[in-house]
């Protein structure tokens, strides 16, 4: 398969030099960083799949959450700015 890329040149400069310094054609050289980062992507899908549904991890996040004491939200009267400066009115 032919992928066509659009880098930077500074990019694009940086590989080339890797490439060169490793022996290797750029194309060589991407398509070998590419397959390790392929494969490096299933490994960790698979070891989130492994450990257990997310919606799993979001309902314990969740529960910890509502684990915390709930704070009262301030009344109407808090809020008025005379309240806040009793001295000043």
């Amino acid at each position: 398969m032919a992928v066509t890329l659009n880098l930077k040149p500074e990019i694009e400069a940086g590989l080339l030099a890797q490439a060169r310094a490793a022996g290797l054609p750029l194309e060589e050289f991407l398509a070998q960083h590419l397959e390790v980062l392929a494969e490096a992507s299933d490994v960790v899908s698979t070891q989130i799949r492994a450990s257990g549904d997310v919606d799993q991890w979001e309902q314990e996040l969740i529960e910890w959450l509502d684990s915390f004491p709930q704070v009262p939200v301030l009344s109407e009267e808090a809020l008025k700015r005379e309240n806040w400066y009793p001295d000043r009115w």
